[in-house]
């Protein structure tokens, strides 16, 4: 930094002096001529862009500044989230322009890598409700895990839209500044300069952090973050042929010891040591070193750009004198504004056909028809993203990105898909918790293996196991009656045992192992990505026997016929915690023989939930539920019954029990604190209270039982997160926690 200073004060003063003799010596005399002078060619700047995440923001502050005080920038580098911003600024976007993009990005559904759960294709929407989390792995080789927690497929239709114009560029000198970013060839584990090729893919290969972005394949090539190689490019700038450097450092301040403290601290600060290491040499080859002060803030401080974006424009400030000598006149200036903005880009080809990469038969073909509407007609960008959207939300693909692209003197739409290469087979699994009494905690385990295409385009088979106090296994084979439908047929097995309570008020009696075994089939129709109706019969073995404790009913065995009508509707926003939508499932089952009796019984049940935002934090939502057994009675287990977390909490859970039943719900959700997208998402924490009846009961049980809840909710990689108290009428109460679904 001061070798750097010293150097630029000597040229300066170096400079003045020969200015000086030059004005002396053309110095007019009376009454001759004065001479045309044109002005000296002014030094080549750039500008350069350290990585940092969120921290990076910082650096559309430093070009507010410049470009404020007229300073021309001839070339720009960058790596990963400098390398973002970089390339953005020298596309031509103005420095309000990024902040306004960066401002509008959704951080929290960009970096968690999740496909919004609207556009999820009916049954991924299905996968998400039974296994509310992000834990999906392969068994294409063996067991094998994505190479990333987020396949980076949001974040790279953002950079596709903004780098778009610039399809057919040669290379990135043709941008309106000439631009490099750094990123690592994981092949060699050396250094990779992009200076040619897709803008985007650019862009994206940049800021893939290693186990957190998937990295970028380009062909045989595999692309992560420049950080670890070169994360202050000074040298590459060099290398473009800059005379003056100015590069911007992410100063987050002295290192804190108690950071130590754990073993996620001590990688990361391993990480910051191996790329400090790499930035020395970037710092002292610098002219001007501006220190921007992000302390306060963290990398993962996506929602804080208006916050981040001044510390830059402090900095600069703070370099005024130094930077403004590389300032021009207004004339000057304009002239570089005019040159830089004839090289923008904006006006887009319509497109003349749809090229799809990579893909072949019946795929490639099925792909081509999501997009054959854009044939012919003015690019939109919002509409083609929300086909990818939804092509995504079918599960088989890790990202898709697109591009325009010139054949044979024609423009057309370019679709590059990739695989997941890890499935099919698909497998998600999840470990589920919940209690509400020390001594009643259900803890298991559960996954569902997916497989694709096994009878045909279109078909899928679902194995389902799982382990604790609701165990068994199922498959269910569902097929399209002709493909491309939406009719289908569902053929199914299953074996399911759990373990349940009987009470006598609010003292158990005794635990009965409840058994439903058989197979059966189902006709449905899929209505669209949120609703199917299915009809079906089932040949089931139905038991009931004593665990322990007193026995309270006769044990019983038998082998029915079920008919079953089922409707449901996902129309929510999230699956962990829905901000908006509306959710509906309604089934009717007609059984024909009882538990304790040899003539048959019906039952219907529905369940509805709606959820409504409050202002940017808050959420009132409702439940309703209800069933009726239209007159049978003495059910047993195959009753209905409430009590337990969520469902009347401060109840055991079983308490409840008769043939017919109506719960309702109420309350409010508040947002407390956001976390690191990566991992998690939001914490809240919400107050409900919840009323509910049970007809045909025991007796001695309560007429209009309620009761009134807090607790705290965290949306966490692994699923939502419970835990709170319930106080609720006659002296119930208990505490509850629990991991697993909610809604």
């Amino acid at each position: 930094m001061n070798f750097s200073r010293t150097a630029i004060t000597y040229r300066l003063g170096a400079r003045s002096v020969v200015a000086l003799l030059a004005v002396l010596l053309v110095l007019p005399s009376a009454g001759a001529q004065q001479p045309v002078v044109k002005p000296a060619s002014r030094p080549k700047v750039a500008l350069v862009f350290e990585g940092g995440g969120a921290l990076g923001f910082a650096h559309i502050g430093v070009i507010e500044w410049i470009e404020a005080h007229h300073i021309p920038v001839d070339y720009v580098a960058g790596t990963s989230m400098g390398g973002l911003v970089g390339g953005l600024y020298a596309s031509g976007m103005s420095p309000q322009e990024i902040s306004e993009f960066v401002g509008g990005v959704n951080w929290t559904g960009v970096l968690s890598g999740q496909t919004p759960f609207p556009a999820l294709s009916y049954r991924r929407k299905e996968d998400k409700l039974a296994f509310p989390n992000r834990l999906e792995f392969g068994l294409k080789h063996g067991i094998s895990f994505p190479n990333g927690l987020n396949s980076g497929s949001a974040v790279g239709l953002l950079l596709d839209e903004k780098a778009l114009p610039y399809y057919d560029m040669k290379d990135f000198n043709d941008l309106p500044i000439p631009f490099r970013c750094v990123a690592t060839d994981m092949t060699t584990g050396k250094e990779h300069v992009f200076k040619d090729g897709s803008l985007a893919q650019a862009m994206r290969s940049t800021m893939s952090i290693p186990g957190v972005f998937a990295p970028v394949e380009h062909g045989t090539q595999v692309y992560s973050d420049g950080g670890a190689v070169n994360n202050l490019p000074v040298n590459v700038a060099r290398g473009m042929g800059a005379d003056i450097v100015i590069a911007v450092y992410l100063d987050t301040g002295p290192f804190n010891k108690k950071s130590l403290d754990s073993l996620v601290g001590v990688a990361g600060r391993n990480v910051e040591i191996m790329i400090s290491a790499n930035e020395l040499n970037s710092m002292k080859d610098a002219n001007i070193l501006l220190k921007a002060d992000v302390s306060k803030f963290t990398s993962s401080d996506f929602e804080k750009s208006a916050e981040i974006i001044p510390q830059g424009v402090l900095i600069a400030q703070e370099h005024a004198t130094e930077l403004e000598m590389y300032a021009v006149n207004d004339a000057d200036w304009q002239a570089y504004v005019k040159q830089r903005n004839s090289r923008r880009r904006t006006i887009l080809p319509e497109p003349q056909f749809v090229d799809i990469y990579g893909m072949h038969g019946v795929r490639q073909t099925e792909i081509a028809n999501e997009f054959t509407q854009y044939v012919n007609k003015p690019i939109n960008t919002t509409a083609i993203e929300n086909s990818i959207t939804d092509l995504q939300g079918t599960g088989l693909y890790s990202s898709i990105s697109y591009n325009l692209i010139d054949k044979d003197d024609k423009t057309g739409l370019l679709v590059r898909p990739r695989l997941k290469d890890y499935g099919p087979p698909f497998v998600n699994a999840g470990i589920f918790l919940s209690s509400n009494n020390v001594n009643d905690i259900q803890l298991g385990i559960g996954a569902r293996a997916t497989f694709f295409g096994l009878v045909g385009p279109g078909s899928e088979l679902r194995v389902n196991a799982s382990v604790g106090q609701v165990a068994g296994i199922s498959g269910e084979l569902y097929k399209p009656l002709i493909v491309g439908k939406r009719y289908f047929v569902s053929p199914r097995a299953y074996y399911a045992r759990t373990v349940s309570a009987f009470y006598s008020g609010s003292q158990q009696l005794a635990q009965y192992t409840e058994q439903k075994n058989g197979f059966g089939v189902d006709l449905g129709y899929i209505f669209n990505s949120k609703t199917e109706l299915r009809f079906g019969e089932d040949y089931q073995w139905y038991s009931e026997n004593l665990r322990i404790g007193t026995p309270i009913e006769q044990a019983f065995h038998i082998t029915p016929f079920v008919s079953n009508a089922r409707f449901q509707y996902l129309g929510q926003d999230s699956v962990q915690v829905p901000t908006k939508g509306t959710e509906l499932r309604t089934i009717y089952t007609y059984s024909t023989q009882s538990p304790n009796s040899s003539v048959g019984y019906s039952q219907w049940n529905t369940t509805v939930s709606h959820f409504i935002p409050v202002g940017p934090k808050g959420i009132i939502f409702g439940t309703g539920a209800g069933g009726t057994s239209f007159g049978a009675t003495n059910l047993g287990l195959a009753g209905f019954s409430l009590g337990g977390p969520l469902r009347l909490s401060a109840y055991n859970r079983g308490e409840l029990l008769g043939s017919d039943y109506f719960l309702a719900q109420t309350g409010y959700l508040h947002q407390l604190l956001k976390l690191n997208p990566v991992f998690g998402e939001s914490i809240y924490a919400t107050g409900f209270f919840e009323i509910g009846k049970v007809w045909n009961a025991a007796a001695g049980t309560p007429n209009l039982p309620f009761d009134v809840s807090g607790a705290a909710v965290i949306k966490s990689l692994i699923g939502p997160i419970y835990g709170g108290i319930s106080v609720g009428d006659s002296g119930h109460y208990a505490w509850f926690f629990g991991l697993g679904r909610i809604f």
